[in-house]
């Protein structure tokens, strides 16, 4: 199978990083909304709320995604759109703990597009994409690439 076979397309990628950006940070808001984190105008007068904010938020990416990263190297953006983490030497899974460890380190880069100085930051780590290896900098750091679960479906066949 060439790379071409092997690889997932930009535009899955994509709908699959949207799917995540839209369902972690909804669950997030259910949490923050059922944890009654931000009820009264004096929670704003300190900044314990944003730590905890960042615990649900990570809580919420664990809940949806760390059974099937483990089992499948799949978020639900990804699983919707038949994509799957693989390592870069192998059709199979990465370590969970590259997965969360790593990758999941720049998740929150998609958020900081809200204070423009910053969105050169999220660029950064998107624009590798358009290379020959359609890996962005989180799958580098990572030693992962993005795949059609198909490839490796049909790999673990063959072997």
């Amino acid at each position: 199978m060439t790379d071409r076979q092997i690889l997932a397309g930009r535009w899955r990628r994509l709908g699959a990083t949207a799917a995540d950006a839209v369902l972690v940070p909804g669950l997030t808001v259910v949490l923050v909304m059922v944890f009654e984190v931000m009820e009264d105008p004096e929670d704003f007068t300190s900044t314990w709320w944003m730590w905890w904010v960042f615990v649900l938020a990570v809580t919420s990416y664990l809940i949806l995604n760390g059974h099937g990263l483990a089992q499948s190297g799949q978020t639900l953006g990804k699983r919707l759109f038949g994509i799957a983490l693989a390592r870069t030497d192998a059709l199979e899974p990465a370590p969970i703990w590259k997965l969360i460890g790593v990758r999941a380190l720049f998740f929150p880069l998609l958020f900081v597009v809200i204070y423009p100085p910053l969105i050169v930051l999220p660029l950064l780590d998107l624009l590798p994409i358009f290379g020959k290896s359609c890996r962005c900098l989180h799958d580098r750091a990572a030693g992962t690439r993005v795949v059609r679960v198909a490839a490796m479906n049909q790999s673990a066949q063959t072997t």
